[in-house]
């Protein structure tokens, strides 16, 4: 089994909250609302370490109820916190940060891949992207497609040819009986 994988660590949850009612019908994403608070925090040229920790900040992502994950290199960390601490940190335009917390690292346990890959799956699958592709669906087309997305089978090719003989076949036997 592998090693547990840590997510997040040395990340802070900032809790925000419009500062009007209605403003929640038109709330922006994540990602804006992250860009925001970093531009806010940036522009306080009269605290320069702010400023920087704000310049250093990752977007790691955007929970429901409206909870913005960030990360920074752990001294950044520590401006961010004595900001809030100190109520000087910024919030972006039209929302207000009701809390700052230290996010505890998440473990994720991998699961590990098996070695089967079934051949019916991949085969749909590889045709499907072809053709969403718009590329012809040939026997060479769809070896090199395997190839390509599934590395490390070296039998493609003796997988392949009997079943395009097979389906050549069921073709050709169609259009006889028709």
């Amino acid at each position: 089994m592998a090693q547990p994988v840590q997510l997040a660590p040395g990340s802070l949850a900032l809790v925000l909250s419009p500062r009007e009612a209605g403003q929640a019908a038109e709330e922006p994403g994540g990602r804006a609302l992250f860009r925001a608070f970093r531009r806010a925090n940036a522009r306080c040229f009269w605290n320069a370490c702010l400023a920087r920790a704000a310049s250093r900040l990752a977007f790691l992502g955007w929970l429901q109820r409206r909870v913005l994950l960030v990360r920074a290199p752990q001294p950044c960390v520590q401006v961010l916190r004595d900001a809030w601490r100190r109520r000087a940190l910024r919030s972006p335009r039209g929302f207000r940060i009701t809390a700052v917390g230290d996010v505890f690292p998440v473990q994720m346990s991998p699961i590990a891949q098996c070695r089967f890959v079934p051949l019916a799956e991949v085969l749909c699958c590889s045709i499907a992207d072809m053709n969403a592709a718009q590329a012809a669906v040939t026997q060479e087309s769809l070896l090199e497609h395997l190839k390509k997305h599934y590395p490390g089978h070296r039998a493609w090719h003796l997988i392949i040819r009997p079943f395009w003989m097979e389906l050549e076949d069921r073709v050709f036997c169609r259009t006889v009986k028709t």
